[in-house]
């Protein structure tokens, strides 16, 4: 999807007098305050992937299934989820660790704007091709709302006012989830390092973790060669075992033919090595651009110590266990051309 633009702007007749002014935003949460991770989120996002995943599951699936969705923030993703299964067959868990992202759930009221990434759903808005499919099922589980300034709460505030100081049209709606399918969307307090202990006797059809695994693994791509000699205790040296013993716990929870959904983020497939990684396994990419934190500024670093094969791929077809069968394309840096990584992934064994 891209971000663009809306064409028309809102007659100030047209605005209700509940809509939440300035100073409704002023107590917003970026990150969630205990463990500082980010919350931003939104509807449809990496659409390759989300269309991928749901034709698996449906025709794997096609009686029904329990989906989990890990890491979902305040909600988009399940709900994006579940419009797209479009039927009662299928229960939609998600998950969230931060008590941040878990509040604005529990609201249930979410914020669409003008040149995010899901800002085609605005309802003024032009769209052709999938944006088209995925509008008509967001008003199927959706509804407009006005809510009290208090309940004005979006996950997204650095990027939402740097886009309403820059564009004179910038729009904003609110919505909830329709009363009719509301008990449909469960959102849950839970961590994937602990999916062993959750249902230990039913297996589930899928399981989403997008855009979070380099959290886990502490895979941060900014810590080049330079900064390292830093920041010396701060690298995680056990990627591989990490990964392995959650896919391994994955593997477990799956239906055969269930499927795991990974995010299109750089970080979720390229990984730094670790530092008693033989070089035998590492690749060497030279000239990798990085953000310096001291005089912040984009530069280009010497270069990036990395696994030579990403260990997700390694852990997930360890054994014959999984196979790919969707791809989204992701990039290391905007200057750089995009590349095309494994998202979706079957249990086949």
């Amino acid at each position: 999807m891209k971000i663009s633009a809306p064409n028309n702007k809102i007659p100030n007749n047209k605005i209700p007098a509940q809509t939440c002014g300035q100073p409704a935003f002023q107590g917003l949460l970026y990150v969630d305050t205990k463990t500082q991770m980010p919350l931003d989120s939104w509807f449809f996002r990496d659409s390759e992937t989300l269309k991928a995943a749901i034709s698996e599951i449906k025709t794997t699936f096609p009686a029904g299934a329990e989906i989990w969705d890990f890491a979902c923030s305040n909600g988009e993703e399940t709900i994006s989820i579940k419009s797209l299964l479009d039927s009662p067959q299928y229960k939609v868990i998600g998950y969230d660790s931060s008590i941040s992202a878990l509040q604005l759930a529990k609201k249930g009221i979410y914020t669409v704007f003008s040149n995010w990434y899901d800002s085609f759903l605005l309802p003024n808005t032009k769209t052709t091709g999938d944006e088209n499919f995925f509008k008509s099922k967001f008003y199927e589980v959706m509804e407009e709302v006005f809510p009290p300034e208090k309940d004005c709460r979006i996950n997204n505030k650095t990027d939402y006012f740097n886009i309403k100081k820059f564009y004179l049209d910038f729009q904003e709606k609110y919505f909830s989830v329709n009363p009719k399918i509301r008990k449909a969307i469960d959102i849950r307090k839970g961590d994937i390092t602990l999916i062993d202990n959750y249902r230990n006797q039913d297996k589930v059809g899928a399981i989403f973790f997008r855009n979070a695994l380099y959290q886990m693994t502490g895979n941060d791509l900014n810590e080049t060669i330079e900064q390292r000699k830093f920041f010396a205790s701060r690298p995680v040296d056990n990627k591989k075992e990490i990964i392995e013993e959650l896919v391994n716990k994955i593997h477990s929870k799956l239906e055969l033919g269930g499927i795991f959904v990974l995010g299109d983020h750089i970080k979720d497939h390229l990984f730094l090595a670790d530092r008693n990684l033989p070089d035998s396994e590492v690749i060497l990419l030279k000239n990798t651009p990085f953000f310096n934190i001291w005089n912040k500024k984009h530069v280009c670093a010497s270069g990036l110590r990395l696994f030579k094969e990403s260990p997700v791929k390694t852990a997930l077809e360890k054994y014959g266990r999984f196979i790919p069968v969707g791809f989204s394309k992701t990039e290391l840096d905007i200057a750089m051309p995009k590349i095309k990584v494994p998202t979706v992934w079957k249990k086949v064994r």
